[in-house]
Order: structure tokens, then C-alpha cells, then sequence
């Protein structure tokens, strides 16, 4: 007999929290169990856990949800320490070239993962070179509603950022690279060559930590951290894909996600899956 779920809180099916959904599939619903084992962080996904952990995937085209070339699929685990983030992505060919930390790192092929808070939200990229990328995004409105001064402050005396102009996808979201992730792990496992175009990979994996304590600016104050049974936190991933010729240029690029978008844009809370937390240690 299947064994219930835990009753999920925190955060509503997309239909319920934006209406404008396109008619586009519901994204899926993904149960986020406990780990007993150490992982090493080594980007391999060896560990038992990550063989036991259900995997979503295969990803789609983000804008209109088709097929694509090559497969991709991430799982997630959590203990009382950290939340755990494994990846595969299939591909013949792994190249990057940026290496300076919130560098041009969507220009190569990369990971993403979304994390939505409680009027804000964090953004990863990774390549294949472990360089990353970090953004933490707060929606200015409702600071400026509640006239949060000490909020709004805090936003304007951000070194770098970068602001969501009216029209814009994150419109009137404030995006801060002064924050970086506190604690966070990082490791790219390639299996093949990388840079070299004249060989056949099989493809990149990776292993990122999320310690507890940086969710703090996320949920401020009002979630619990870590996650009650049945929380649920809406957590989204892309991937950022170029192929190159046969000379090794870069010839094309496409986004691919966990679920249909219905455009090219990430910056779509409501179209990420809701990531729902369960005390079941995983495999058990």
C-alpha cells in the first residue's frame, strides 16, 4: 500500500496563487524526504540517498513544454542541517568558459535553482566550471505599502543590483549581488572531457547545500526553518543549453525546465514546483 503524504501547508497550487497561468499543466508536486547519511560534496551523486531520492525530469522546452535533445533531472534531500540539491544533465559536448563569481555564467551552459520566500526569492546558476551566480530578489511594492523604511534602506544602499523596471518580467523586484548564500556548497562532477569539442561526453552532474541558517532572509520570520512535516516551499529549475559547431563556436541556445513556462523566463514563481517536506527518511 502507498503511503500517505504529509498534509501540505505553506504554499498553494499554482492555479490558486496566480490565475493568469495560460492554461499551462499544474507543475508537479515533489515530496523532499529526510536523509540519515552524510553526502560528500563532490558533484557524483553516489551517495545511497541520491539512488533512493525521487527525481523529477525529464525537463521540458521552458516556453511551450515539448521534448528536448538531451535528458535532465534533480532531486532534493534535507536533514536538520541543510537542503540538498543533486543534478544530471546529459550532453555530448560540456563547455563553459566564465569563471568569475556572478559573471556571465548563463552565457555558458549552467544550472539554475529558484527558491521562493516570503516576498522575496534567491537565484543560483552553476557551469559546468563551478562558477556561480547568486541574486537574492525582493519585491519592492509591498515594502513601500507597509512603509517598510528600514526595508527599503536596507535595498538601496546595495552596492550592486540590478532593479525590474515597469514591463519587465520581475518588474519593481530589487535583485542584490551584495548577498551571498551563507554556508553554501557547491561541486560539478564531469564525466568526459570539457572545452574539447571533438570528443563524446556523457554529460555533468552537480551537488549544491543550502544550510538552514541562509533561509533566514527568505522566510522572515515567518516560516519555519527548518521546514515543519508538510511545508511546502516552491522551488524552481532550469537549465541553460548551447551547442556549439564543429568548429566550436557557440551556435544556439534554449532554456529547458521542470515545467512549461509558456515563454522564456525564469522569474515565474507560481510556475515552479512546490517542494513539500516529509520527516520520512528516504527509501524507508
Amino acid at each position: 500500500m502507498e503511503k500517505e503524504g504529509p498534509e501540505v501547508t505553506g504554499v498553494p497550487r499554482a492555479e490558486e496563487q496566480n490565475p493568469l497561468t495560460l492554461n499551462l499543466p499544474e507543475p508537479p508536486d515533489y515530496l523532499c524526504h529526510r536523509i540519515d547519511e552524510k553526502i560528500t560534496v563532490d558533484g557524483r551523486l553516489d551517495e545511497a540517498c541520491w539512488q533512493k531520492a525521487p527525481w523529477l525530469g525529464p525537463f521540458v522546452d521552458m516556453e511551450n513544454g515539448t521534448p528536448v535533445a538531451h535528458e535532465t533531472r534533480v532531486a532534493f534531500l534535507w536533514d536538520d542541517e541543510a537542503f540538498y540539491t543533486g543534478f544530471w544533465c546529459a550532453e555530448p559536448d560540456v563547455f563553459g568558459s566564465e569563471t568569475e563569481r556572478a559573471g556571465r555564467v548563463g552565457a555558458d551552459q549552467d544550472f539554475e535553482v529558484f527558491i521562493l520566500g516570503q516576498g522575496t526569492y534567491y537565484e543560483l546558476e552553476i557551469n559546468p566550471l563551478n562558477t556561480v551566480y547568486e541574486v537574492f530578489w525582493t519585491w519592492v511594492q509591498p515594502l513601500v505599502e507597509q512603509r517598510d523604511l528600514e526595508g527599503l534602506d536596507r535595498l538601496f544602499r546595495t552596492r550592486q543590483a540590478i532593479y525590474g523596471r515597469i514591463g519587465d518580467d520581475y518588474e519593481m523586484r530589487h535583485g542584490s549581488f551584495d548577498w551571498d548564500f551563507p554556508g553554501l556548497q557547491t561541486a560539478i562532477y564531469v564525466d568526459g572531457s570539457i572545452n574539447w569539442h571533438r570528443d563524446r561526453d556523457r554529460g555533468w552532474s552537480g551537488e549544491l547545500v543550502f544550510p538552514w541558517e541562509g533561509w533566514a532572509d527568505l522566510a522572515r520570520g515567518q516560516r519555519s526553518i527548518p521546514p515543519d512535516e508538510g511545508d511546502a516551499w516552491r522551488i524552481g529549475c532550469s537549465r541553460v543549453e548551447h551547442g556549439r559547431d564543429a568548429e566550436g563556436e557557440v551556435a544556439w541556445g534554449r532554456d529547458w525546465s521542470i515545467a512549461q513556462h509558456g515563454k522564456i523566463q525564469m522569474h515565474v514563481p507560481h510556475r515552479w514546483p512546490r517542494v513539500i517536506f516529509s520527516r520520512q527518511v528516504v527509501g524507508e
